[in-house]
């Protein structure tokens, strides 16, 4: 099943507009650690990738541990910059960086959606603003993961996967 390709600047209705709303708020943040995060693997292989639990397209990251060396996988929100997949490590607004960033530090060798990949971490500033404008477009839930990460003095790694 090919990936989905994520259009950042693609225009989105009405039903996008009211999940990104419930997405946002404190039920929806909720329902989107756990709930969504552990049944979008399954409607993932279960629909070749055609539907989700909300509006914004995910899809699986497999990754090696870091310290482990073990395979992990971790459904992730992405869209695309050209042919390579753009990923956000904003960890809910959390203190600490996600797993799987640290995995791909390690080990950029992954696949995502079923496609091999090799990841690096976008560290030109223009660039890592460019990114994350057009992240604020698929979701702008990112703007509130950057203001509560700002508190901690954490910035958002951007993780730009490409194509094998």
């Amino acid at each position: 099943m090919p990936l989905r390709y994520v259009d950042p600047n693609r225009t989105r209705g009405r039903s996008y507009e009211r999940g990104v709303r419930f997405g946002r708020s404190p039920v929806g943040q909720l329902f989107a650690r756990h709930v969504a995060r552990r049944t979008d693997p399954y409607l993932f292989r279960l629909t070749g990738g055609r539907v989700n639990m909300g509006p914004i397209i995910n899809a699986p990251l497999v990754s090696t541990g870091a310290k482990s060396g073990q395979r992990r996988q971790t459904q992730l929100t992405y869209f695309h910059d050209g042919s390579d997949v753009i990923l956000i490590a904003s960890n809910y607004g959390k203190r600490r960086h996600p797993s799987w960033y640290f995995n791909l530090t390690v080990h950029p060798e992954c696949e995502f959606g079923d496609e091999p990949f090799t990841a690096t971490e976008v560290t030109d500033p223009e660039e890592y603003a460019r990114l994350f404008a057009l992240a604020e477009k698929v979701y702008p839930g990112y703007d509130d993961y950057r203001e509560k990460t700002s508190e901690t003095g954490r910035q958002i790694p951007i993780m730009r996967l490409t194509p094998r």
